[in-house]
């Protein structure tokens, strides 16, 4: 058993690994992974047999700290495919394979990363001080389930939506238009009172990776006068596919546009791959509309490092504070003649500093 970084001369016997892996998905590709981190990455394999046994994406490696890159679900840890061995050989086989890794992985540089489903066992994770939290998604085997039998497993006031829709003369057309999926995956985070977290430029950069691929496919619901009601956008690969984006028109909503493009997208995918993932939510109600599909409810490992987290979000309540007391400070600099600027800015400066320092100092002591 070797363990190595990986070259980028390599890179394309990682990507016929993660085809094999029942861990490899759309988003462990080296080409996603240069496009979301602008080739900030490091892969770490374990080969035996001069054969990749299992690896590790470390996203953001160059920058010091690796963390989960935006707009991908799942990474982290991949193994290869399965042989003839027991479940508990296999369980063996595996933390071996991990604790290799993670020998090579400096904990005190990882603040996140997402497990795929299929990664069962995080264990050697928390021996090495690792925390861990148990996350949830929606996904349909269609091996599993035939198209009509979905319908009728999707709840039923949601089939009432559908057939809505329908009535209303709402059809769902595919679209090569992102800065639309962009605007109104917007318009859904507007609605929850919040910002889209990405911008529009990093959102393209992704796109053209993922377009040049044939590994998207962008949706939209429009009614007989061409008012877009919802839009969709799925990235998919041979084995799965992922609804990235999606948002709709707050002011149409109750005419069932956003529930048929998903039931569409659910008939567009049932004969090119085997699992449509939905993703999951923390949000109640963005969980239960999830949840009315009928997808099964699956688990996953979102494994951090308590101590970086914790000092993220201190970090962004800090900046919260700055941009307050500076918006304040601005309030209070028009109220007031030009002569009293320098005197201002300078208690300003102090008080806010003072803040900071306490607050540092209370919880290094908490």
């Amino acid at each position: 058993m070797k363990t190595t970084f990986l070259t980028q001369a390599e890179y394309g016997l990682w990507d016929e690994f993660v085809n094999d892996s029942p861990q490899g998905d759309l988003f462990c590709y080296s080409w996603w992974l240069e496009a979301v981190t602008r080739g900030d990455f490091k892969i770490i394999v374990v080969t035996e047999n001069n054969r990749i046994a299992s690896g590790i994406i470390l996203p953001f490696f160059g920058a010091g700290r690796i963390n989960e890159p935006y707009l991908t679900r799942t990474g982290g840890v991949l193994y290869g495919k399965p042989g003839n061995e027991s479940p508990r050989k296999r369980l063996s086989m595996e933390r071996g394979w991990l604790n290799a890794l993670l020998d090579q992985v400096d904990a005190g540089r990882v603040v996140q990363m997402c497990m795929h489903h299929n990664f069962k066992d995080w264990l050697p994770f928390r021996w090495r001080g690792y925390s861990q939290t148990t996350r949830y998604t929606y996904i349909l085997d269609y091996e599993k389930s035939r198209i009509d039998d979905i319908f009728r497993n999707i709840a039923k006031d949601q089939r009432e939506v559908i057939r809505r829709a329908v009535r209303n003369n709402i059809r769902v057309e595919e679209t090569d238009d992102l800065a639309l999926a962009y605007a109104y995956s917007c318009l859904s985070f507007r609605r929850q009172n919040k910002k889209f977290p990405y911008p529009l430029s990093d959102v393209e950069r992704l796109d053209e990776a993922v377009k040049a691929k044939g590994r998207r496919a962008i949706f939209k619901s429009v009614d007989a006068q061409q008012n877009v009601h919802a839009v969709f956008y799925v990235v998919y690969d041979e084995k799965s596919a992922y609804c990235l984006l999606s948002g709709g028109d707050p002011l149409l909503r109750s005419q069932g546009g956003h529930t048929l493009i998903i039931w569409h997208v659910i008939k567009y995918f049932s004969d090119k791959v085997r699992i449509l993932n939905f993703g999951g939510s923390d949000i109640q109600p963005i969980e239960k509309h999830l949840r009315s599909f009928g997808g099964t409810q699956t688990q996953y490992f979102h494994i951090f490092n308590q101590a970086l987290v914790s000092n993220r979000e201190g970090l962004r309540y800090h900046g919260a504070q700055m941009l307050y007391h500076g918006r304040e400070a601005l309030k209070e600099l028009r109220r007031r003649p030009l002569k009293d600027y320098p005197v201002l800015v300078y208690k300003l400066l102090k008080s806010l500093s003072g803040r900071i320092r306490r607050r540092l100092h209370s919880e290094r002591h908490a």
